[in-house]
């Protein structure tokens, strides 16, 4: 973000911190689901324009959980979920729970900030549910706001920070943020240092390109190739990643791929696979559950389209979609504040104070200005195009901040290229399969000072502490002590990793496979490799069912019953069919059961295997088929 607030800073004094607000006062009252027994919860009321005496006042949402052990705290652990637009407070359970040994001795202080959650959400329905021009509610969203809608930056949103802990009495604060929460942590730092004891910035969002974002496509690149080279199954199928990708991506530039493609639940859509499409395969999903399947079965689907084989593509399309409703804008996150921030705070390449006309005109001309090689192996138009569809691509990319109003006192955060301060400890990590970060050891850590540690976690995802226990321990070590201590995991790429909002539980999820065979034959031991692949797809296709019931790659169906998955004809194959009654147990990751196969040949079948695990990489596969006893050992992805 090094070049983000340049612009912005001719309008203002190098960003002059707001004035504090008088003696700010809590208000105490009842806690909110999901608080801790012994938190303590309310609002403080903070001006929504500190430059105007006669400003109304928002109410700034607290939870409080004092430290359990004997004795003053050494501080407060303050929580920045980034988005921007997340709640706080709504995720305030899941990070007591991952930085518990830190809460012995510190409190933990979760703030809704200013228009999210339980702080005077901001509600644009358009924005919030998707509902039409996403331009025009943009634009509707920003009018509704008046002379207010640049007063949500990450400026104002430190200086309400602070007027919570004085409320509270806090001396101290540790400062969190993930994702785009370290923009808020060094908005912090450069306004309000005295009362900062450390900070830990975790995946920093740390762009100068906040239009286009061009780091991301090749990272998105690299990280797929990542993927398949650590999956042992991909792996094996895929010996050139970085060159199937690319070929993938002209492929389906010059000759799209149409067609019906059918989601977990069996649901059909009529998908079409384009750049756009594949941007899609590569993105929608990061955050699916388990982790990076898209990632581990788009190069096996690359190979089965050169066969003439659409299926598996166009499974990966139909279950790849951007979200269409973002809930209840007091809930876990408000779009309309998303935008809000986002568009105060950032530098775009248009004047904000330019017509909106001119704005556009502007953006169109950068977007043509940027060269093919910045977005490799994508082109510039898929890209820009992919970041304006999206509903919210994390943040409002592209041009989706070209209508919003005209900034009446733009207050950056901090100035451009703000050091941090000398004598404030901090951690950075990030993550080695994170499309976001790629750049933020490079350009963001100069700013600190010399010594600063920078822990790059192999097998960690966007939000490296989320994603890996790895990260997370090196974390709560530096709120303890003040350092990193021992960081021997993080480079591990067989290490543990889970995508953090799902119910895959394995300690490695990161998988593949290594073909989509459309026949067995008459081979036995082909045909119970591929009868133990349907019932491993319709493990991993269970975690994408919304209901009870999903679909085999080629037809067939499961139903999920608690612990159980029962397989109705599912088929991976095309001539093999499984029908039976496996347990899977999701805390182990442990497959086992019978089923019977029926198809090319006939068979009876024992299957186990345990799943994310490198302990146990394979699968072990008894029993008969056609007229041959075998035992064998497939891959367990």
């Amino acid at each position: 973000m090094s070049g983000r607030f340049a612009v912005l800073a001719i309008f203002v004094l190098l960003a002059l911190p707001g004035v504090a607000s008088a003696s700010p006062t809590a208000v105490f009252g009842k806690c909110p689901a999901g608080a801790a027994a012994s938190a303590k919860c309310g609002t403080v009321a903070v001006p929504l324009d500190r430059s105007n005496p006669n400003s109304s006042t928002l109410p700034i949402a607290f939870v409080l959980t004092p430290h359990t052990a004997p004795g003053p705290a050494v501080s407060a652990i303050v929580m920045s979920n980034g988005g921007p637009g997340v709640s706080n407070i709504g995720s305030d359970a899941l990070w007591r729970a991952r930085l518990a040994p830190a809460l012995k001795d510190h409190d933990m202080l979760a703030i809704d900030h200013r228009g999210i959650g339980a702080s005077a959400a901001i509600d644009c329905p358009a924005l919030q549910h998707v509902q039409g021009n996403q331009l025009d509610a943009a634009r509707t969203c920003g009018a509704s706001l008046g002379a207010a809608s640049d007063r949500y930056g990450s400026g104002d949103v430190a200086d309400d920070v602070d007027d919570v802990r004085a409320a509270l009495g806090i001396d101290k604060i540790d400062y969190y943020g993930v994702s785009y929460g370290p923009v808020d942590v060094r908005a912090y730092a450069y306004r309000h240092p005295g009362h900062l004891h450390a900070a830990v910035l975790d995946s920093p969002d740390f762009s100068s390109d906040d239009a286009f974002f061009r780091t991301l496509p090749g990272a998105m690149a690299k990280i797929t190739v990542r993927v398949c080279q650590r999956s042992p199954a991909c792996s094996a199928g895929e010996k050139h990643p970085a060159k199937t990708l690319a070929r993938l991506a002209a492929r389906v530039r010059s000759h799209p791929v149409t067609g019906t493609g059918f989601d977990a639940a069996g649901k059909s859509r009529h998908v079409k696979v384009d750049e756009v499409g594949l941007l899609n395969i590569l993105y929608d999903d990061y955050f699916g559950d388990p982790a990076f399947l898209n990632q581990g079965e788009l190069f096996a689907a690359a190979h089965a389209l050169d066969a003439g084989d659409k299926t598996p593509l166009l499974r990966l399309a139909a279950e790849s979609n951007a979200p269409t409703d973002f809930g209840p804008s007091d809930g876990g996150s408000s779009v309309g504040a998303d935008y809000a921030v986002f568009c105060a705070d950032s530098v775009f390449p248009w004047d904000k104070s330019a017509p909106e006309a001119t704005r556009r005109a502007q953006y169109e001309a950068a977007a043509k200005a940027v060269p093919d090689s910045a977005t490799a192996p994508f082109t510039v138009a898929a890209w820009t195009g992919f970041v304006a569809s999206q509903p919210v691509l994390l943040i409002p990319g592209a041009n989706a901040c070209t209508p919003w109003p005209s900034p009446i006192r733009p207050e950056p955060p901090f100035p451009p290229r703000q050091p941090w301060p000398a004598n404030i400890p901090a951690l950075l990590m990030g993550g080695g399969l994170d499309y976001l970060d790629v750049a933020a050891e490079r350009t963001l850590l100069p700013l600190f000072p010399a010594g600063t540690p920078f822990v790059t976690i192999a097998n960690g995802g966007h939000v490296t502490s989320l994603w890996s226990n790895c990260a997370a321990g090196i974390a709560v070590h530096f709120l303890e002590a003040l350092q990193p201590g021992d960081t021997k995991c993080a480079p591990d790429t067989k290490g543990q990793t889970g995508m953090p909002f799902g119910s895959a539980l394995g300690k490695l999820q990161i998988q593949g496979v290594s073909g989509f065979p459309r026949r067995a034959g008459k081979d036995p031991r082909r045909v119970a490799a591929l009868a133990w692949a349907a019932v491993e797809d319709a493990v991993y296709q269970s975690f994408r069912v919304s209901g009870k019931k999903g679909r085999g790659l080629r037809g067939g169906t499961f139903t999920l019953r608690k612990d159980k998955i029962v397989l109705h004809g599912a088929r991976f194959a095309d001539d093999v069919r499984v029908t039976g009654e496996v347990t899977f147990t999701r805390a182990t990751s442990r497959v086992k059961g019978n089923i019977a196969v029926t198809g090319a040949l006939a068979g009876a079948l024992h299957v186990s295997a345990t799943l994310w695990d490198a302990r146990h990489p394979k699968a072990s596969v008894k029993g008969t088929v056609g007229s041959e006893r075998l035992s064998i050992r497939p891959a367990a992805r």
